[in-house]
């Protein structure tokens, strides 16, 4: 282990990072990572994507606060003093990490203060629970990095103030799966710039090159043109059923307990109806579950969420080749309007 010298948290640190795979990153590699993919991963690699701002994040910034005192109840309990290291694997230094601390034997300690749902999953399951798994893959690469033999998984219950601690041993097939997997992503991905497969669950489409493209931007030129001339004429839609509202509430108002009317143009008929059924409560106060209902449910729907954003690239994007090459895409008034 190689120890670099550099302050968690700057910009050198965060270039240091981007330059080699960190912990985190081993999970995404290896597909353990609910939170990105390697496509995403390899966008932010190539500084074609901008990694999500989290800083406004309440977890994280719960996370970030209390760490200093989960990390203080480790050092009391194990008698241990604690600093945080950023370090490179001896026979790869591409394979890199940032400790939350290292215990005098040269162990990785690795802490997590989660939100309550998560802590409910970890003191039930412990290494069992899905973070549990998630986060053990983080110290794994952190054994990697260290030479370490074991290492541990740190909760921080901050309504207790006390530790869920947790032992990690080194898992050599594992940790060689990290090397391998890293190393081909690295070489084949990076270095060479193959673009990795696509998660079409979680990454985001773009359309192909060339006819793709330009396909898509006639197709968005249409549908804007259309979704503002929408909005033009909802403005003067809203206005008209604000009056149609008031009519029918004062009319409704004038006829008292009748539930008929007739007269000068307009008819009412006043409606009883029954009140929804708030399912939810039922199946609790019979102690059912939503899944004991799925052999009653219909077939699944599938519905789509279409908007205008004003943008050419996707949120966070930067591929000045992809942007140029919608600029130069010719678009013109639906010929249909």
């Amino acid at each position: 282990m190689r120890i670099v010298n550099l302050k968690q948290g700057t910009k050198e640190w965060l270039e240091w990072r981007r330059q080699g795979i960190t912990a985190t990153e081993s999970s995404v590699i290896l597909g353990l990572n609910p939170y990105k993919t390697v496509w995403r991963l390899w966008l932010e690699k190539l500084q074609k994507a901008l990694p999500p701002d989290l800083s406004n994040n309440p977890l994280v910034r719960y996370g970030k606060e209390t760490e200093a005192i989960a990390r203080s109840l480790f050092e009391f309990e194990f008698g241990e003093v604690l600093f945080p290291t950023c370090a490179e694997y001896d026979e790869n230094p591409v394979f890199r990490a940032s400790f939350d601390g290292l215990t005098s034997e040269g162990s990785p300690v690795e802490f997590k203060c989660p939100g309550s749902s998560v802590l409910e999953e970890v003191k039930n399951l412990g290494l069992e629970s899905e973070a549990a798994k998630h986060y053990s893959v983080q110290v794994q690469h952190q054994l990697l990095v260290s030479g370490s033999p074991k290492g541990w998984l740190v909760f921080f219950d901050g309504g207790t103030q006390k530790l869920l601690t947790f032992e990690i041993v080194r898992n050599d097939a594992l940790i060689q799966d990290i090397v391998l997997r890293g190393e081909e992503f690295w070489n084949l991905n990076i270095k060479k710039g193959k673009e990795p497969a696509k998660d079409p669950v979680r990454d985001i489409y773009i359309p192909k090159k060339d006819e793709d493209v330009s396909k898509w931007c006639r197709l968005a030129s249409d549908f804007n043109f259309a979704n503002n001339r929408v909005l033009e004429l909802q403005t003067e839609i809203d206005d008209l059923n604000r009056i149609r509202d008031k009519c029918k509430e004062e009319l409704s108002e004038m006829m008292g307990d009748y539930r008929l009317a007739d007269f000068a143009g307009v008819a009412l008929t006043k409606r009883l109806t029954k009140g929804k059924v708030d399912y939810k409560s039922f199946l609790k106060s019979k102690n059912l579950s939503e899944k004991e209902l799925d052999p009653f449910r219909g077939n699944q729907t599938e519905s789509w969420l279409i908007r205008s954003t004003g943008d050419y690239l996707p949120k966070d994007f930067i591929d000045e080749e992809l942007e140029a090459e919608i600029r130069s895409v010719k678009v013109s008034e639906p010929m249909w309007y």
